[in-house]
């Protein structure tokens, strides 16, 4: 029983097998993408950085319209001065009393 088992096992193997070398037989590539690095060299790498180029532009001026928001909301009205500087001297005079 368990040997005929194996041997029912052992002929679905090859038959899959089979299968998927007649599928691997007719398959083609048909991708334009792969042509663009093989048949048009200069094309394919040069849409490749101009992607690169793209993303790295992007990230750059975020980051730059990030930075110059943080310095905006760092920069005091001029009432907020005030108060600091009254802060400060209100800080320094209790520890010259102390």
């Amino acid at each position: 029983m368990i040997d005929l088992i194996g041997n029912f096992i052992i002929a679905a193997d090859a038959w899959t097998g089979n299968i998927q070398n007649e599928m691997d037989a007719r398959y083609v590539e048909q991708s334009s993408l792969t042509d663009l690095f093989t048949e048009h060299k200069f094309w394919g790498w040069a849409g490749l950085l101009s992607i690169f180029l793209a993303i790295a532009a992007i990230f750059y001026f975020q980051f730059q319209a990030w930075e110059q928001e943080d310095q905006e909301q760092e920069k005091l009205t001029s009432k907020q001065k005030e108060f600091v500087e009254f802060l400060q001297k209100a800080s320094n005079q209790s520890k010259g009393k102390n």
